[in-house]
């Protein structure tokens, strides 16, 4: 039926072009001559009744807190997953839907206004990295996927399942660790190339990584979940050194010195009972070489009962994530490729989702300082001496737990910006850790925030983006998890 109606319509259109009047140009209605005369003519054309503007459940609403200056505003992402680390770049936002979700988001950055919605074959988008107008994450199920900030897709590769870790990018190369597709147990840190999606070199890791790969120079650093640090040449991939240290983070490279935590068990003994108590420490080590020793900043060692699945085993958010795990297949003691008995050793972790959010005591180096959160505390150490110069526990002490998060910190402009898991943000003095200002935005953060323009942005666990304007436009330059997409700070 539709068939024979076509040549009709173009019969009409050609009529209308020879009297000059395009199809997209005749008035509705159609005008015909009145038999009325002219004074009882209608002088305005038809005009239909508006039509409401649909809303759009991603629009921001303004943001106030019960107490403090700092106001802002919110954008509640449709079904209440944790979300990770906003990436800010050419004046947007971008962000994936969270744990489960296959969505992945552009928004206004200045005022949250929703721009674009990609929709992921798999679930699970991380934390993004930008550069030169490209947008690299990968899905925890199974896919890297490469935008435009426009949020036109360009390639994507399935490479495992599930995916824990996040993508770096560098020089037009975007680096990813995966398990290997055939169920063997092994694992491959790759680098692809950013225009063509090929794939440059590939190489064989111990284990799964904890975050994200970190560029510094002509090198890439990781850490796996069983404790090892490695270093590749990342023109080509060859192994540069590898060590088993018990490593708890993804390492910060300053000064050619690679800095990470690294966890220790001691035997206690208490009412005529042993047991074991994990504590963690900072570390550093000599980044070109294999021979450089690895030396303890033995002034940051504390106990870690947040490494311990022991005691995070019977927690909230232990079930929770167990929780989350069930909800993309994961549950019980399936789950897919991932081994978990090295993260439930030295991370403390036993989930897809545990291990996807957890981003560990990860340290920063600014001016010579380290920088990091170690379970309820933020603290600043001399990189050199391993003095400790200032620290600051921002636990709350009217909810108590073993669980007790900070997030890794994101400095600028003299300030250390940490979200926690008791739903504050925070601003401390990088000089001094004095409190400038906190914000109590009622909903936990586990994800570092990203800093930009005079406006902090964290996303929560309970789906919710916030951006608090601070009022100081210096405030500006940590525009995705670790800094930039080399995940090494600025």
């Amino acid at each position: 039926m539709k068939r024979g109606i076509l040549p009709i319509a173009a019969a009409a259109a050609a009529l209308l072009w020879m009297a000059g009047v395009s199809p997209s140009q005749t008035p509705y209605p159609p005008q015909v001559p009145s038999p009325y005369p002219a004074q009882y003519q209608p002088q305005a054309q038809y005009q239909p009744p508006a039509r409401p503007r649909p809303a759009d459940p991603l629009e921001p609403v303004p943001f106030h807190p019960r107490e403090g200056r700092i106001g802002g505003w919110k954008v509640t992402i449709p079904g209440d997953r944790p979300l990770a680390t906003p990436a800010i770049a050419e004046g947007k936002l971008y962000l994936g839907g969270g744990f489960g979700s296959h969505e992945f988001y552009g928004f206004d950055a200045a005022s949250g206004r929703h721009v674009w919605t990609y929709h992921t074959a798999d679930d699970g988008p991380t934390a993004a990295v930008v550069e030169n107008g490209r947008i690299a994450f990968n899905t925890e199920s199974c896919e890297l996927e490469i935008l435009t900030t426009a949020g036109r897709p360009l390639w994507k590769k399935w490479l495992g399942d599930p995916l824990m870790s996040m993508p770096a990018m560098a020089d037009g190369q975007v680096y990813m660790a995966f398990p290997d597709s055939r169920g063997r147990g092994t694992y491959y840190l790759a680098a692809f190339d950013l225009q063509a999606g090929t794939e440059t070199w590939r190489a064989a890791l111990p284990g799964e990584i904890i975050t994200a790969p970190v560029i510094d120079r002509d090198r890439i650093y990781v850490a796996t979940v069983d404790g090892a640090m490695v270093a590749f040449n990342r023109r080509d991939g060859s192994r540069v050194w590898q060590e088993a240290r018990n490593a708890t983070s993804a390492p910060a490279i300053w000064n050619e010195r690679a800095f990470f935590s690294r966890r220790e068990a001691s035997q206690v003994r208490q009412g005529g009972v042993t047991s074991t108590q994990q504590t963690e420490v900072y570390a550093s080590k000599g980044a070109a070489t294999q021979a450089s020793p690895v030396v303890d900043m033995g002034a940051t060692q504390r106990d870690a009962d947040y490494l311990d699945y022991g005691k995070r085993a019977q927690t909230a958010s232990e079930a929770r994530s167990q929780a989350y795990d069930a909800s993309v297949g994961f549950a019980g003691a399936n789950k897919g490729s991932a081994a978990m008995a090295p993260a439930r050793a030295n991370l403390g972790q036993a989930s897809v989702h545990g291990i996807w959010s957890y981003k560990g005591s990860k340290p920063f180096v600014v001016n010579g300082r380290l920088y990091s959160s170690m379970g309820n505390t933020t603290q600043c150490v001399d990189a050199q001496t391993g003095r400790v110069i200032w620290s600051r526990n921002l636990r709350d002490a009217r909810r108590p737990g073993t669980d007790d998060i900070v997030t890794p910190p994101s400095i600028v402009n003299g300030k250390v910006f940490v979200g926690t898991r008791w739903g504050f943000v925070y601003a401390l003095s990088a000089d001094t850790g004095d409190i400038l200002w906190k914000v109590d935005i009622g909903e936990p953060v586990s994800f570092q925030p990203s800093i930009a323009t005079g406006r902090v942005y964290v996303g929560t666990d309970r789906g919710s983006i916030f951006c608090l304007e601070t009022g100081d436009p210096k405030d500006d330059g940590w525009m995705m998890w670790g800094g930039n997409a080399k995940h090494n700070g600025r």
